[in-house]
């Protein structure tokens, strides 16, 4: 019997109906799991350190902290983490310079890219 490995992704946005619409969609293909989200900076660093998962979806802007700071502390580790795609409504061009000099691989605008962030991932899980 094979069983094909999931794609593990993580979730770090505080906006409950972003989240909601990116877990339901992530999930309705059997290759991605949704393995777990926060709402703020240091719940995702604590989670991220200590879950097993290939892809974090990072917002920039949360209620407590920001996303930036949670990039610098995965940057700042001595180990090698999953892919970081930044998903962010300040879609700036120094912010995303800023994002990928932090370790992020790929940067989303919310306001026009969730279909492109959404067939990136489902990319990735084939």
């Amino acid at each position: 019997m094979n069983i094909a490995k999931k794609l593990k992704v993580f979730l770090i946005e505080d906006a409950i109906k972003i989240r909601s619409v990116l877990i339901d969609i992530l999930q309705q293909t059997g290759d991605i799991e949704v393995v777990g989200y926060a709402e703020n900076e240091k719940d995702a660093v604590n989670q991220l350190r200590s879950k097993e998962w290939d892809v974090a979806i990072v917002d920039i802007g949360l209620r407590e902290g920001n996303g930036l700071a949670v990039l610098a502390a995965l940057k700042s580790d001595a180990r090698t983490y999953g892919k970081r795609l930044v998903f962010t409504s300040n879609p700036s061009t120094a912010l995303k310079a800023r994002t990928l000099a932090l370790g992020a691989d790929a940067f989303f605008d919310k306001a026009r890219d969730m279909d492109i962030l959404i067939g990136h991932i489902q990319s990735m899980a084939h």
